[in-house]
């Protein structure tokens, strides 16, 4: 090959192709680095400090820095300059884990807060308590809302309009504890797909509403509360999301529970409620309602995860022998069935779950885990609830093999199998009698020895098999 020839080959592979790129395209493929290294695109040549005025979208992490003080210095100087500049941001993301003064925190925020601003998301500790913009209710552009922590909102005088926000979440904030900003926040979302909506330590409330038409996902986390004796009445949450497809539900607060339209167009839902001690009703009054409040929904469901909790409160219903479990409906739309229990809590209203799910093609169990659940009387030492069963449980095949094991159920996972009698025995009913099943895995847990692996492993693949086409998997983590 000639000299010229290599030269030209030689340039011709090392073309700086991206440079050649319009600004446009170069600005997008910058929007997907970290802002750091983003920025730091200026130091290759003098072209490319014009594609760094062009950013739009900025996420900071002082993480992501030597020491807080070198951040401190950076954001300082980058507002300064960017304050001078026409273009706008698009989306800002700011997390910060040092503490900073709130009203340096206040202004590196207002300064990001311009009126065509998408999303906004921002993390700050609880301890520094950053008052947001009001002006930032009025940023109709505005699609993804991620505010946690230390974010002080006062929405008194203020008039929301998020024409555009499809996304809202709120993460332990002060003003969750104000149930009129949360429903003030919604009303003046109308296109709202998405809340998330947790709290921790919640404070005493009475009442909750979720209400609007246009959500498909909802995720709401209640896991404690503050209690205090002379706390007026009982605490509500109150679904009217006629349009959700997607709902995730953890609540060890609500004494009630009520769906005001039903969500026809459900596909997913995770529950997990508990009863405390210091709920105003009475046990049995709690599990009636909680149960009215999941018929309601396992026959529109196609995935359902029934938690720890759930399953406690359904075996209570079963042993004490409830109206609210009787004649279960049929689950018509249900395809696929989680369930996280142990002891007596999965053998007693499992039978009475598989034999509703008549379309049941992938089923999951779970080994439960112990709660705990903290009130405001025991602020040091949180009252744990143990709710594996104390007795060895005893496995029962039911009278009669469920509809979806002869038709419809081709998928079993055990997740952390312990191995003992009762799990084999209800292992080898599902191998005997499901006819379709395609797959049987079973997941052992960490404590389990090998050789007690093995022994299980010998037992099952020698049990007969009611599918020819039955796979039986072992593993273990």
């Amino acid at each position: 090959m000639a000299e010229d020839d290599r030269r030209k080959l030689c340039e011709e592979v090392n073309k700086d192709m991206i440079s050649g790129l319009p600004n446009v395209i170069i600005g997008h493929i910058l929007s997907f680095l970290p802002t750091k290294d983003a920025l730091c695109t200026c130091i290759l040549s003098k072209s490319w400090r014009e594609h760094r005025r062009s950013l739009s979208n900025f996420d900071f992490d002082d993480r992501t820095w030597k020491s807080r003080i070198i951040f401190w210095n950076f954001m300082d100087r980058f507002f300064y300059l960017y304050n001078s500049r026409e273009n706008s941001m698009r989306k800002f993301r700011l997390r910060v884990h040092g503490n900073y003064p709130y009203s340096r925190l206040s202004q590196w925020i207002d300064a990001a807060i311009k009126d065509n601003i998408e999303e906004l998301i921002l993390w700050i500790p609880l301890v520094t308590n950053v008052r947001l913009p009001q002006r930032v209710f009025s940023c109709e552009k505005l699609v993804v809302l991620n505010l946690s922590y230390g974010i002080i909102i006062d929405l008194l005088g203020v008039v929301v309009r998020f024409s555009c926000l499809k996304v809202l979440h709120l993460e332990e904030l002060p003003m969750l504890d104000d149930l009129a900003s949360i429903e003030k926040l919604l009303a003046g979302s109308p296109v709202l797909e998405e809340l998330e909506i947790e709290q921790v330590d919640c404070r005493s409330r009475n009442a909750l509403r979720i209400r609007s038409s246009s959500l498909k996902r909802l995720t709401i986390r209640f896991t404690s509360i503050r209690y205090y004796r002379k706390d007026p009445g009982c605490r509500a949450l109150t679904l009217d999301t006629p349009n959700l497809e997607l709902l995730k539900l953890t609540d060890f607060v609500s004494e009630e529970l009520n769906m005001q339209q039903l969500p026809c167009s459900l596909v997913e839902a995770a529950v997990s409620v508990f009863f405390t001690h210091i709920f105003i009703i009475q046990e049995d009054s709690y599990t009636d309602m909680a149960v009215q409040f999941l018929r309601l929904i396992m026959p529109i469901v196609k995935i359902l995860r029934l938690c720890e909790t759930t399953m406690k409160m359904l075996s209570n219903a079963v042993r004490k022998k409830l109206p609210c479990f009787e004649y279960l409906p049929n689950f018509q739309n249900l395809t696929r069935l989680e369930i996280e229990a142990s002891g007596y809590c999965r053998w007693m209203v499992l039978h009475e779950i598989l034999k509703c799910s008549v379309k049941l093609e992938v089923f999951i169990l779970y080994k439960g885990k112990a709660l705990t659940i903290q009130t405001k009387e025991t602020p040091r030492w949180p009252s744990i609830v143990y709710l594996n069963s104390l007795v060895i449980p005893i496995w029962r095949n039911p009278e009669f093999v469920p509809r979806c094991m002869r038709s419809s159920l081709k998928v079993i996972e055990c997740v952390d199998f312990e191995g003992d009698f009762a799990e084999i025995e209800m292992a080898e009913y599902f191998i005997k009698n499901a006819l379709v099943l395609e797959k049987m895995a079973i997941r052992f847990g960490r404590a389990v020895p090998h050789n007690s692996q093995e022994r299980v492993a010998k037992r099952l693949s020698g049990c007969q098999m009611g599918s020819e086409a039955c796979r039986i998997t072992f593993s273990s983590p």
